[in-house]
């Protein structure tokens, strides 16, 4: 299991996942994961959607992730009550593409979520776990340009890979989101693993792992 490097401000368990994990460590599955902007509470029914939160102790959650982000966050509440979500952002819901309801991105949806709960975004601690990073991020020019609709965005986070094709840092642009939505930078305990680099520790769709998953997973003490 790999720990982000930030202390939570309250009784916390969290982490990510590796291929190494024995099945009775990960959470129980509440997520139909459809690369969308989707947030719902989290109970005990499995339902639609690319994000959990939660507000009750012992409750672990989670997303599955290959490739794609997962993105980790808890802080205090108004009334100091502790809260907790775990997102899954690959380029769709990190952009946004495809959901116009969406606000800009899952990390952005969440933070409002989050906010309209009485939360203040720079109480937030925050976490990216293992992914495909941009040594191996290869895309289309459809991807590069969702990603340019967002205020976050700046031309670094567009690289040019081997081939001559767009490479993206897809945690670059959720890190350039975090900051524009008022995430302390002091604050980020992320896992800066790529997926494709270490098929000794992760799997990775794009390696083609069709079906070995990995977890980023969040429960209150």
């Amino acid at each position: 299991m790999l720990i982000p490097s930030v202390r939570p401000p309250f009784p916390l368990s969290w982490g990510f996942s590796t291929r190494l994990d024995p099945p009775e460590a990960l959470p129980s599955r509440r997520l139909n994961q459809v690369h969308r902007c989707g947030i719902v509470e989290a109970t005990d029914a499995i339902v639609e959607g690319d994000g959990l939160w939660t507000t009750t102790p012992g409750v672990r959650i989670g997303v599955r992730v290959a490739d794609c982000v997962p993105v980790l966050l808890a802080g205090p509440l108004a009334d100091g009550t502790p809260w907790a979500a775990a997102l899954h952002a690959g380029w769709r819901g990190a952009t946004g593409h495809g959901d116009p309801g969406s606000g800009g991105g899952i990390l952005r949806r969440g933070t409002a979520r989050y906010r309209a709960l009485g939360g203040h975004p720079d109480d937030l601690v925050w976490a990216f776990g293992p992914a495909i990073l941009a040594c191996h991020f290869e895309v289309g020019d459809e991807v590069v340009e969702a990603a340019r609709q967002d205020a976050a965005w700046h031309e670094a986070l567009r690289s040019e890979g081997p081939s001559g094709k767009a490479h993206l840092d897809l945690h670059g642009f959720l890190r350039a989101q975090a900051l524009d939505l008022g995430l302390d930078p002091g604050k980020e305990g992320s896992v800066a693993l790529c997926t494709m680099c270490r098929p000794d520790l992760l799997y990775s769709y794009r390696r083609g792992e069709t079906t070995g998953r990995q977890w980023g997973w969040v429960e209150i003490g």
